[in-house]
């Protein structure tokens, strides 16, 4: 492991788990509703993946560093039909999971029909969570230090088990992650592993595909939050055990869609 690697997920970890270990049982299960101090050190902890990234290529390459990093979220030479991906891949992988859990498996409750004309407004919204806080570290700067040295297969799962890992205190608070609020228990923390390091292989085949385009991979992360946020806002009578059932379906399709995009690129070689 070179230095920069090992600086990027040290500094990073110690800032997130710093933050967030001492407030696990204040944050609320919207983050929003926690005092403003706990809300404040969430968020430290969730943009500790940008700030370790903009602070590292500062300091070990200066302006020119910064530039070609900002440089990246530029989208004029980026083909349309990635913006469109982007935004689409969440709703597509939620909407066909929530398909097959109705078909197969749960009851959904009443729909909160009042939420409908908010759904643009309450799309956009999570883009200060993940989206922002973290794609500037993970695919703007760990990504790219991987890359170069591994196949985008060995990349996606080392990008992905970090990245994962790095959650990890969030488990046990009520929100901050898929399975925040449920028993932790080991087979739910794999399953949890397994829908992160599946969906890192969409971001590295889209970093591939738009020359590391950081805009593209904050619309990932944004369509994919903000499905598993409209889902529940629509859904609010599904009790916990249901919500786990359909997650599991979630993360079924997720890896069905990789295994399936294997399938099809591989033919394309």
């Amino acid at each position: 492991m070179n230095k920069k690697l090992a600086l990027f997920i040290v500094i990073t970890y110690a800032i997130s788990w710093a933050a967030w270990l001492p407030i696990l049982d204040k944050i609320e299960s919207s983050p929003f509703e926690s005092a403003p101090l706990v809300l404040l050190l969430f968020f430290i902890g969730a943009y500790s993946p940008t700030i370790t990234a903009i602070l590292l290529t500062a300091a070990l390459e200066g302006k020119r560093g910064i530039k070609e990093l900002f440089s990246r979220f530029r989208l004029k030479s980026v083909k349309k039909r990635w913006i469109i991906i982007s935004l689409l891949v969440g709703p597509f992988i939620y909407s066909l999971a929530f398909v097959l859990y109705v078909l197969f498996d749960g009851s959904i409750g009443d729909v909160n029909y009042g939420l409908l004309p908010w759904l643009p407004i309450v799309f956009i919204v999570p883009i200060v969570f993940g989206p922002l806080a973290e794609e500037i570290g993970w695919r703007g700067y760990l990504l790219p230090m991987l890359s170069p040295k591994s196949k985008p297969i060995q990349s996606s799962l080392l990008v992905g088990f970090i990245w994962a890992l790095w959650h990890a205190p969030l488990f046990f608070a009520k929100s901050g992650t898929a399975i925040s609020g449920f028993t932790i228990t080991i087979p739910l923390v794999v399953l949890f592993f397994i829908a992160v390091i599946a969906s890192s292989f969409i971001y590295t085949w889209a970093y591939n595909n738009t020359l590391g385009n950081l805009s593209i991979a904050i619309f990932i992360h944004l369509s994919m939050n903000s499905s598993g946020t409209i889902r529940g806002m629509l859904f609010p009578e599904m009790t916990l055990e249901e919500s786990l059932q359909y997650y599991i379906y979630y993360t079924a399709v997720l890896c069905s869609v990789i295994i399936i995009g294997f399938i099809i690129l591989r033919k394309k070689v």
